[in-house]
């Protein structure tokens, strides 16, 4: 499997880009605004899900694992091909994907072309209980990781997603003080 594909943009247009990696170019499909994004020559990482047809193979990029890990979430749901779950893409960012499961936003879904109420219906189903058990797993994750910062944290009265996502970016070779504090710095900023 192909998780990530380092290498120069060599080609592009309004479906993919062509990253020439070495020797080889890698024909990836990619959203719309992430096209935009990119310029011919530039060095990038994308961030790789690889679709095995009956008639072709066909790779998927974007620029964060988290929009590979909403994609292959998408996907899964009985009637959204890879087609469809790119299209979402092209018009919304993985976080408003994510928030519109969370709120049952069907009409966010049957915006998207190809995407009717009853599917879109599915997909908020299937997926609040996955996106649910995610995020029990990582803040378990970030717990185990760092437990006398995360409960800190959660004493103070920040909520489990804050911390969670705030332990990642903590330096882990600084004292608890110190870890503490760079957590409530950092908390802090996003809050400006």
């Amino acid at each position: 499997m192909i998780s990530a594909l380092t290498g120069t943009i060599s080609f592009k247009n309004l479906s993919g880009v062509e990253i020439r990696a070495g020797q080889v170019g890698y024909w990836v499909l990619v959203p719309a605004g992430l096209i935009a994004d990119l310029t011919l020559g530039e060095k990038v990482t994308l961030y790789t899900s690889l679709i095995v047809g009956e008639k072709m193979v066909e790779i998927y990029g974007f620029s964060s694992r988290n929009e590979v890990r909403i994609f292959k979430m998408l996907t899964s749901v009985s009637g959204v091909g890879p087609k469809t779950a790119l299209q979402i893409f092209n018009n919304h960012q993985g976080e408003e994907v994510e928030r519109a499961i969370d709120k049952a936003d069907v009409a966010f879904f049957q915006s998207i072309k190809g995407i009717g109420k009853k599917t879109a219906q599915r997909l908020i189903v299937d997926l609040r209980s996955v996106l649910d058990q995610d995020r029990v797993r990582e803040g378990k994750e970030a717990e185990s990781k760092e437990p006398t910062v995360y409960q800190a944290l959660i004493q103070l009265g920040f909520s489990k997603e804050e911390v969670r996502l705030v332990i990642d970016k903590i330096n882990p070779d600084q004292k608890e003080e110190e870890k503490i504090s760079q957590a409530l710095s950092l908390l802090s900023a996003a809050d400006d």
